[in-house]
């Protein structure tokens, strides 16, 4: 079938007409994180999307000079996550957590192993997950099943952060900011266009998140 000059012209418009209105439906959020005092290890801001189906990824996450190489990875309740050591010493990988039904250990893995483990706890947690031999080292799981989602690293002396989360449905009704061992951050998107809320841990200030919606 050939295509005439006048049906070229209107598949276009077309095509830009959906590009401008998916462009016109999206939302940006942007937010800055300012703490009291030190800040923590990590954190991570996301929009939890409660009609997506669970996907089935891998993670993987090595171990370099006695330190995990992330301080957090993301995973769907699920997935898989594969533990690498490609240090020059033994390291032993585990995580117990009663309250999220998170419970593994891989045993002892020499320099160049390699374990895998099924995430099969909660969706919406985080999980620390340590070494026996080097108590120091630290990562955590965070099981949300969403692509719009920002980690966050923090850093000794700098009390100061800023991100954003691009392309986010303009429906979006919930941001979630999570540290692990803090007070969870929810926002209701629906009732306005920008917040300010405290960081607490057990109660405590430890700093403000202030979040804007464009």
């Amino acid at each position: 079938m050939k295509l005439t000059l006048a049906s070229c012209f209107n598949r276009l418009i077309l095509v830009a007409t959906i590009s401008v209105s998916a462009q016109i439906n999206a939302t940006t959020i942007k937010g800055t994180i300012t703490f009291v005092k030190k800040p923590p290890l990590v954190g991570i801001a996301y929009i939890p999307i409660a009609d997506i189906s669970p996907t089935q990824e891998t993670v993987v996450i090595d171990q370099i000079d006695k330190q995990f190489t992330t301080n957090m990875a993301v995973i769907s309740s699920g997935g898989e996550v594969t533990f690498k050591n490609s240090d020059n010493v033994e390291h032993n990988v585990f995580a117990n957590d009663a309250k999220q039904s998170a419970k593994f250990d891989v045993g002892l893995m020499q320099p160049g192993g390699e374990k895998k483990i099924k995430v099969d706890w909660q969706q919406n947690s985080i999980v620390r997950v340590g070494c026996k031999i080097h108590p120091k080292m630290r990562t955590y799981l965070s099981t949300i099943n969403t692509p719009f989602h920002r980690i966050i690293e923090f850093e000794k002396g700098q009390q100061q952060y800023q991100f954003s989360l691009n392309q986010i449905p303009d429906n979006a009704e919930i941001f979630s900011f999570k540290i692990p061992k803090y007070d969870a951050v929810n926002i209701d998107l629906l009732t306005g266009s920008s917040w300010e809320v405290d960081i607490t841990k057990n109660g405590k200030i430890r700093g403000h998140i202030t979040i804007i919606k464009e």
